[in-house]
């Protein structure tokens, strides 16, 4: 069973306090990305627990690997009535995660997400596209964190073939998690600079099907920008 049942923004979530989690501290953050516009976009959210940064998008590829809170992401897309739009992955997002489909991915994982930064990289379009990198960092270190994703995703984005141009955004200060350590989320951007062709491609079996439900490109069609 759901046990709880809480309304928050407009959104239902159900879910059992006893084996997921349910953070209040994180209501700016599900504001910020629940007044995103990505009507007409892809969205990988890594880390989806029982849905709180799944958007209003297009299509959301939710990858979670705890099953408790997989059974309540599934009940809680029904409740809000947008199972329609969001397949969920479920498992290790390094196995199960798409490629080369997102224009965002959501990486809301804590006190770090770096483990799965090269996965997001793969997750995005060609093209490039933003990641949200959520993580806790000292308050004397957030200029030292945001250079070291800024470097890692650059290399990261090069050793996958990506010309990309990356930069940092936008740094959400999101709340303290303890005594000197903020909850930070930042927002950066790759684009590409130089790619007279290209593909997109979905090569997850379980994607594709939706991609085409959805109206984006299936593999192997070339698209010039």
């Amino acid at each position: 069973m759901g046990g709880l049942i809480i309304e928050e923004n407009g959104i239902l979530y159900s879910f059992n306090a006893t084996k997921c989690m349910f953070s209040w501290g994180n209501l700016s953050e599900k504001l910020r990305m629940g007044n995103l516009e990505c009507k007409d976009e892809v969205i990988v959210d890594l880390f989806a627990g029982i849905g709180y940064f799944t958007a209003k998008a297009k299509l959301v590829c939710a990858c979670e690997w705890n099953p408790h809170a997989v059974e309540a992401l599934r009940r809680n897309l029904e409740l809000n009535s947008v199972s329609d739009r969001c397949i969920v992955l479920e498992g290790d997002n390094r196995m199960t995660a798409p490629k080369g489909i997102a224009n965002r991915v959501c990486l809301g994982l804590l006190p770090t997400s770096e483990d799965s930064w090269a996965t997001a990289v793969r997750a995005l379009r060609s093209e490039g596209g933003m990641l949200h990198v959520h993580g806790n960092v000292k308050d004397s270190q957030e200029s030292l964190w945001t250079a070291h994703l800024l470097k890692s995703i650059d290399e990261i984005a090069r050793s996958e073939g990506h010309r990309w141009e990356v930069s940092i955004e936008h740094v959400e200060r999101v709340k303290w998690y303890a005594p000197h350590i903020r909850h930070l989320v930042a927002d950066e951007s790759g684009s590409i600079w130089k790619m007279p062709h290209d593909k997109l491609h979905a090569d997850h079996p379980m994607v594709l099907p939706l991609l085409q439900n959805v109206g984006v490109r299936a593999p192997g069609v070339s698209k010039e920008f």
